[in-house]
């Protein structure tokens, strides 16, 4: 008697033996029963999900003695001949080499014609997406009105590559992947029919090479059954598909966790020198992490895992010396290597690479000193909610700068080196500037451009500076923002969003005023500048947890920057601050007043031009 293969064997006879597609199974049965026969189906779905098997079943059921009828009988010569595939009235068609319009047009001459045997002609027609347009095109009318005695049956893998026109014109089901269960249900069955020994060990690790695809499974059964001579156990199976042994994994990791990066390379070495495939390899890895990672999150639940009793022991020897953010990362690095592994000339290299990264912790002191901070900061925030101004701003001395000169309250000052404004389209700002004097010591001016005598809390005007701890402000320059805190900024918007971060990392904090934090970009940067400007909310929020300050991002370009500082510097004079400063009716002394600072010195040219022009 002639071999035949197991998935040719035990292909699914009746909608009973269907595995997995109830909600198919179901439609199609109650369509049978109400006689709502449809002109054309499609059926998509992932390779071996029943599509094929299914429409077979639905032609017999159509063409049986007996039918149309939920259940054929499977033993009138049209169940035979559709079984044994020699029905006339049931035409497969291959899409894949029968798919130019020569074909389709030869098709649409023979729909025409009766039945030969059963009550429909039913076409099944493989692969559909593999027509060519000219081919879907010819099919359009036939599809839409074919004769009442005939249906069409689509498949496809690919559904997304049918014509919108086609599918308008079908009924469609989609075919899902099968879990697990089902499918280790099916190999036990088919095993006891074959009266092989089997270990349910071995049929998980069939199932899980499968990818949820029952034919695929059946396959590696039938080989699985030659390559062990009828005894499916756990270690023929792992030898078979070229995996790691559970272990060998659990030692691996445990060497990761010590950091051991001798021994892990060394264990490598000898994966690869066995001839396991690298990428099988990942595969495993990747795999026993992420059920550690479950396991240590959501406990021994059954609805989660399918395991023996030493998986579990395995896993939790894992689970209970690491946490839950570390397991994460080392996902993150063996998910970006198996990435590459497909396109890489030496492999073993980016395997090694991403190993070597996850013995030495990168990024695990970057984390801890990340959150360690932002833990400080949530503490200065409470202090200064409490008005403890002073103890916050003595808690953070400033290295090579006064006091005096790194005190003045955030938003408040404008401590970039030059002022501009927020954007090119905003000239006239009132802005506060500091500049050394002899002998190291700070001065600070109000260079005054334009103000209106009316609406001072447009102006921009800068405070003067206080007195380091006296109280009053929270030492925060743009100095501190572009050294110490830009870098953790880039950092944490990174982890939350990469595409963010490599549009904001071309940019450079500026300057800081009015609670404003402005941020440089190159001229030719002008996409990654509108990128972030869309961000902003977001950006917003991650410079508010690392600060602790509320500043708002403001992006602008070089040449922005350029021209404002071209425009505040020409002509500028400064001169001794005039006798009587406090004295009411000036616009200075209402810009002063409006924001409770001091005058240092003013720009009496500008300011006397300002005073004529509003007749003051």
């Amino acid at each position: 008697m002639t071999f035949l293969s197991l998935y040719r064997k035990y292909r699914p006879r009746t909608f009973e033996d269907l595995v997995g597609q109830q909600h198919v199974v179901q439609t199609l049965k109650n369509a049978l029963n109400q006689n709502r026969i449809g002109h054309a189906y499609l059926f998509a779905g992932p390779r071996g999900t029943g599509k094929t098997s299914t429409a077979k079943i639905f032609a017999q059921a159509l063409n049986c003695v007996e039918g149309p009828t939920v259940d054929p009988c499977g033993v009138c010569d049209s169940c035979s001949s559709i079984i044994s595939g020699q029905s006339v009235d049931v035409i497969e068609i291959d899409a894949a080499s029968n798919r130019g319009i020569d074909e389709i047009r030869d098709l649409r001459e023979k729909v025409k014609f009766l039945p030969t045997v059963g009550k429909y002609k039913v076409y099944i027609i493989d692969e559909v997406h593999m027509l060519t347009k000219g081919a879907f095109n010819a099919l359009l009318k036939t599809l839409e009105e074919p004769p009442s005695n005939v249906v069409f049956i689509l498949a496809t893998t690919e559904a997304h590559k049918v014509l919108d026109t086609i599918l308008s014109r079908c009924q469609r089901f989609d075919f899902t992947l099968l879990s697990s269960a089902d499918i280790v249900s099916r190999l036990e069955y088919i095993c006891q029919q074959e009266k092989v020994d089997y270990d349910r060990e071995a049929l998980n690790l069939i199932t899980g090479a499968s990818m949820g695809g029952l034919r695929d499974a059946i396959s590696l059964l039938d080989q699985a059954i030659s390559y062990t001579d009828g005894n499916l156990t756990r270690e023929a199976i792992q030898e078979m598909l070229g995996k790691v042994d559970l272990s060998f994994l659990r030692s691996f990791v445990e060497g990761v966790l010590a950091r051991d990066t001798a021994a892990i390379l060394k264990m490598t070495g000898e994966i690869i020198d066995s001839g396991k495939s690298i990428s099988v390899f990942v595969e495993d890895l990747i795999n026993f992490l992420h059920q550690a990672m479950l396991l240590k999150e959501c406990g021994r639940d059954t609805s989660i895992f399918n395991l023996t009793e030493e998986m579990y022991s395995q896993l939790e020897g894992v689970a209970r010396g690491v946490d839950t953010a570390r397991l994460i990362r080392f996902l993150d690095i063996l998910t970006e290597v198996e990435r590459q592994l497909p396109f890489a000339d030496q492999p073993r290299i980016i395997l090694e690479l991403g190993l070597i990264k996850m013995t030495a912790g990168t990024g695990d002191n970057q984390l801890a000193d990340l959150e360690n901070r932002l833990r400080e900061l949530e503490e200065k925030v409470e202090e200064l909610s409490r008005g403890n101004l002073s103890a916050v701003a003595a808690a953070r001395p400033v290295e090579g700068k006064t006091a005096a000169a790194r005190t003045t309250a955030p938003g408040d000052a404008f401590t970039a080196e030059d002022s501009f404004p927020e954007s090119a389209a905003a000239r006239s700002k009132v802005t506060g500037r500091s500049s050394p004097a002899s002998k190291g010591a700070a001065a600070e001016r109000v260079d005054i451009e334009t103000a209106g005598p009316d609406r001072p809390e447009e102006a921009g005007v800068s405070a003067a500076p206080q007195a380091a701890g006296d109280g009053s402000a929270a030492a925060c320059s743009i100095e501190d923002i572009r050294d110490k805190y830009w870098p953790v900024i880039l950092q944490k918007i990174k982890e939350k969003s990469i595409s963010t971060n490599a549009l904001l990392i071309e940019g450079t904090p500026a300057a800081i005023q009015d609670k404003k934090l402005f941020i440089q970009f190159p001229d030719d940067k002008g996409f990654h500048r509108s990128g972030a400007e869309k961000q902003a909310a977001f950006i917003q929020k991650v410079i508010a947890q690392v600060t602790g300050f509320s500043f708002t991002p403001v992006f602008i370009s070089e040449s922005e920057i350029a021209g404002f500082k071209k425009k505040g510097t020409a002509d500028n004079k400064t001169v001794p601050a005039r006798q009587g400063e406090g004295q009411q009716g000036t616009v200075v002394d209402r810009v002063v007043k409006a924001f409770n600072g001091k005058i240092i010195k003013v720009d009496y040219d500008v300011l006397k031009d300002k005073e004529n022009e509003q007749g003051v």
